[in-house]
């Protein structure tokens, strides 16, 4: 068999053994991938019937014509609508099951129809390629946007654009068969036309699943660090990070001397309201606190959830008379709102502080922001207090404002 195989029928198999290797290392991700494993089955999916229906290309004159035309140009149409529906589930897009059920359909009929009947092969091979054209067009179509939000422009046009290419082959192949291109009919033919066209196919299929595969680590990545830095209760940053922020901006306040404000928050009889409503209802006012504070500061601004009830608001570049006034109309914003599982409303108190060259570090600022807190508290809450200037007092206060 291997003296009668042309080069093309060699680059075919060699396809097949790509993504058969592709599909195996999709199915391992499947079981470790969380949210993204149903993607990972489709793009197992995609690999594994594309390798059956190369190497049934391949293998077209040794196999019965059945399985090396009709069950081959099938396979190649399903493959790509399994890589259509791994993307639109990696990127939560629609899937489109109505329409792709249609497009495969419409595909099985028109090989039914022509067969493997020498003088219909414009035909068939007519309704391989321009569905599968139509299919992978269709895929770049519905993942373009989120993909160029998410992972950047040059990597998303780096993959969609030979994608784009491999189509306008597909449709140039279909239409071909019409005007009588004898290398356009058939995938055996040693053309160079046929040979660029699967060496195509060999490194557009890997470049897909290498770069969906980077695409899925990366958004890996990302879930861990955002697990490490963010709350898990209200998606803010939490202490750890909180922490960083400021060491940074410390020693930039430090070298460049921009100010920098701090604003403290605690809610107003916390307790109070784990006790009469329960810990649920506790829970559902530190999410719409955390909305709140959200809506109501700059995109420049920073917030985070320190712990329990209390939360930071970090005001780059701000001074503190802008800071003080941020901080009322957040105090505001929050008193105006009432909570709609139980008409539930709440208060806030907040301690507001700049930075000033008598802190030794970022933690003498953080005590500074926490006493005025406790000032705040202690003149009936629901209200904003500055700062001293030079207040290093010991951090004692977690405790007192927990009582309060």
């Amino acid at each position: 068999m291997s003296s009668s195989l042309t080069t093309v029928q060699w680059l075919l198999l060699a396809v097949a053994v790509q993504q058969s290797i592709f599909a195996a290392a999709w199915l391992a991700i499947e079981r470790l991938a969380g949210q993204a494993g149903r993607s990972a089955r489709f793009w197992a999916l995609f690999c594994g019937i594309g390798a059956a229906s190369v190497t049934l290309l391949a293998l077209r004159g040794v196999l019965p014509d059945l399985l090396g035309y009709l069950i081959a140009d099938f396979l190649l149409v399903l493959s790509a609508a399994a890589g259509r529906h791994a993307a639109a589930l990696f990127f939560e897009r629609p899937t489109h099951a109505v329409e792709q059920t249609l497009t495969l359909a419409l595909a099985a009929i028109g090989l039914l129809i022509y067969g493997s009947d020498a003088e219909l092969d414009h035909w068939r091979v007519a309704v391989v390629c321009l569905f599968t054209a139509w299919i992978a067009a269709r895929a770049v179509w519905g993942v373009h946007v989120p993909m160029k939000a998410e992972f950047g422009a040059p990597l998303t046009w780096g993959l969609h654009m030979p994608t784009l290419l491999l189509c306008a082959g597909l449709i140039w192949r279909g239409l071909a068969v019409f005007v009588g291109n004898a290398a356009a009919l058939e995938y055996r033919n040693p053309d160079l036309v046929n040979e660029s066209l699967v060496l195509a196919m060999l490194v557009i299929m890997s470049f897909l699943s290498l770069v969906y595969g980077g695409m899925l680590m990366a958004r890996l990545v990302r879930r861990l660090r955002d697990l490490a830095l963010r709350d898990n209760l209200t998606g803010l940053l939490n202490r750890r990070a909180a922490q960083q922020l400021l060491e940074r901006e410390w020693a930039s306040y430090r070298q460049k001397d921009l100010p920098f404000c701090v604003l403290m928050i605690d809610v107003d009889h916390f307790k109070r309201i784990n006790d009469e409503h329960g810990h649920a209802i506790g829970d559902q006012v530190l999410k719409a606190l955390a909305t709140r504070l959200q809506e109501g500061t700059r995109p420049s601004d920073h917030v985070a959830r320190m712990g329990g009830e209390e939360f930071l608001v970090f005001l780059p570049q701000t001074e503190l008379t802008s800071a003080q006034a941020a901080a009322e109309r957040l105090r505001q914003h929050v008193a105006t709102w009432t909570l709609d599982i139980e008409d539930l409303s709440f208060t806030v108190s907040i301690g507001v502080a700049q930075a000033t060259p008598t802190d030794r570090a970022f933690d003498d600022l953080l005590i500074r922001a926490d006493r005025a807190l406790y000032d705040a508290k202690s003149a009936g809450r629901n209200r904003v207090h500055l700062a001293a200037s030079t207040d290093t007092a010991p951090h004692h206060l977690a405790a007192t404002a927990s009582a309060l």
